[in-house]
């Protein structure tokens, strides 16, 4: 077995969905920013006193030294012309004497995003990695990276070591940045002083990320076994367990390491923490879509940002025992559930009841609405692959209400699937008032070919806008060999070089794909966007 095989068998193990524990290496390898030392080195710039200076002083603890230079760095920026536009902008924001650097700092890391079409391989990777099914992100970077690939996910952001203590966070759908970030500079843990209060809470931070610890597979990418951040998390975390179930962690804890050229390899290995052996798991390769790419392989039942929802929804009702107005106790042996406003059924001592949902239950594991009287929850179980079939169905034909697709079905179903097309089913209603439809719909009407692009393709679009080989979706379709391939760059055509009979065929060939959570299901999804927008959209 290759280690792609091994890491899928691994995961196989454990029921839940990974977490991902991200470090500098991974801005390093797609940002490429620097190291701890590197960054001190950059900002040394800002000051009078040269690189090695601080370096000495501080005996090279990068804590100390950027202590140093926020002191000295303070004065130069309340009175430096060159920073009076920074002054002016986060003025109110700088309250401490080291706030200044941790501005500029964060300036910078804002101003770096990935860019598609520098290095294959990368791209290759972060295609992958957006779509991993994972559950969540704990990182101590500072850039918004992770927010850029998981962007389509809407991830919840917990910023700071505080915000995740005090917040009701759910486990799922979220990022942690315990370090900050640079959208809020003064919650950088930059300095000697940000390292020593963030130490005083990490009995709490420990308790917090125990859970997770216990429950999930960690992978670990973009940290060195040894790295301080991370012993100093294990030691606070195995602080709270014992030999005897130091055991739980047993198969959780993957780290992820470049291999240098050398042979790829996955092994068991075993780190000692507080006088604990803890054993981990060791996947050594350069290409980290071998990794990536096995996490979009996992199946879930839902989507993360459905499941967040509902067990946001669940923890609101049991904490305060106020549903307020949303819970209606109903019994399903007498008679039809004729509610609609139903967003989703949690169902007590349910065995005995096996039996008798069966005839509320069609072949395709959908409610009835015959049954439900066409309740919300009817319309809403519609699949994506109904919905995208129905896009291309003929002119003349209407498989559903389209009234009530527009009013119930897809407000719900773009909470976790906002790429769903919507001119067809507007321009074939009956509804008068459109603008009075849920945002997300009139957001998806408003959009343009461009909207549904990536980065890559509204750059390589630019490129080809003078001059390239293809001049027809067959062309184009013809021309590459693999189906990723085939439909990111059918995407880039011109629309005017869009025939929409090709591309309804390739589309009706292809439809038992747009399920597909990997990079072909995402680019094949974009065409229906755009078959649609072309088909029918409203563009005057």
């Amino acid at each position: 077995m290759d280690i792609e095989d091994k890491l899928l068998l691994h995961l196989s193990k454990i029921t839940t969905a990974p977490f991902l524990f991200i470090g500098s290496g991974f801005s390093k390898r797609y940002l490429d920013t620097e190291s701890w030392e590197g960054l001190i080195r950059r900002f040394c710039e800002l000051v009078p006193q040269g690189f090695g200076y601080y370096r000495s002083t501080s005996n090279s603890k990068w804590d100390i030294a950027a202590q140093m230079i926020a002191e000295d760095f303070h004065q130069i920026w309340w009175s430096d012309d060159r920073y009076s536009d920074s002054r002016k902008k986060f003025e109110e924001y700088a309250t401490k004497k080291n706030s200044p650097l941790k501005i500029e700092i964060s300036n910078y890391l804002k101003s770096k995003s990935y860019e598609y079409g520098i290095d294959k391989q990368n791209d290759i990777e972060i295609n992958y990695l957006k779509e991993a099914v994972i559950d969540g992100i704990i990182t101590t970077n500072w850039d918004t990276l992770l927010e850029q690939i998981f962007y389509e996910e809407e991830m919840t952001v917990y910023i700071g070591q505080k915000k995740l203590l005090f917040s009701n966070n759910l486990g799922v759908n979220e990022i942690y940045k315990i370090h900050g970030c640079s959208t809020e500079p003064d919650s950088l843990v930059l300095t000697n002083d940000d390292y020593e209060e963030f130490t005083s809470r990490n009995a709490y931070l420990a308790s917090k990320l125990l859970t997770i610890f216990v429950e999930h597979p960690i992978i670990f990418i973009g940290y060195s076994i040894s790295d301080t951040n991370i012993i100093q998390i294990l030691e606070s975390i195995t602080a709270c367990l014992d030999s005897t179930n130091i055991n739980d962690l047993k198969d959780r804890l993957i780290f992820v390491d470049r291999a240098g050229g050398a042979s790829e390899s996955f092994q068991e290995s075993t780190i000692t923490i507080n006088g604990l052996t803890i054993p981990i798991t060791r996947v050594v390769t350069d290409k980290y879509e071998k990794v990536y790419r096995p996490l979009t392989t996992i199946k879930r039942k839902f989507s993360t940002k459905k499941l967040r929802q509902m067990k946001s929804e669940m923890y609101e009702l049991i904490k305060h025992n106020d549903p307020k107005g949303k819970m209606k106790v109903i019994n399903l042996y007498e008679g039809e559930v004729e509610n609609d406003n139903i967003e989703f059924v949690v169902g007590f001592g349910m065995n005995h009841f096996a039996e008798q949902i069966e005839g509320i239950i069609d072949s395709t594991d959908r409610l009835k609405p015959s049954k439900l009287r066409h309740s919300s929850m009817g319309y809403i179980t519609y699949s994506r692959t109904d919905l995208l079939k129905e896009v291309l169905a003929d002119y003349d034909k209407f498989s559903y209400d389209y009234d009530e697709l527009l009013k119930r079905t897809l407000p719900e179903k773009l909470k976790t699937d906002h790429n769903l097309p919507v001119n067809r089913f507007i321009k074939f209603s009956n509804i008068t008032d459109i603008e009075n439809l849920d945002h997300k719909i009139i957001k998806r009407k408003n959009m343009k070919i461009n909207d549904f692009l990536n980065h890559q393709q509204r750059m390589m679009k630019k490129e080809f806008a003078f001059e390239w080989q293809f001049n027809s979706v067959k062309e184009v379709y013809d021309g590459y060999n693999n189906l990723e391939e085939k439909f990111f760059y059918i995407a880039v055509l011109k629309q005017d070089k869009i025939d929409l009979a090709e591309l309804r065929e390739i589309l009706l060939q292809h439809i038992d794909l747009v399920e597909s959570k990997n990079s072909e299901g995402a680019n094949l999804r974009r065409l229906f966007s755009i078959y649609d927008y072309l088909a029918f959209a409203d563009r005057n």
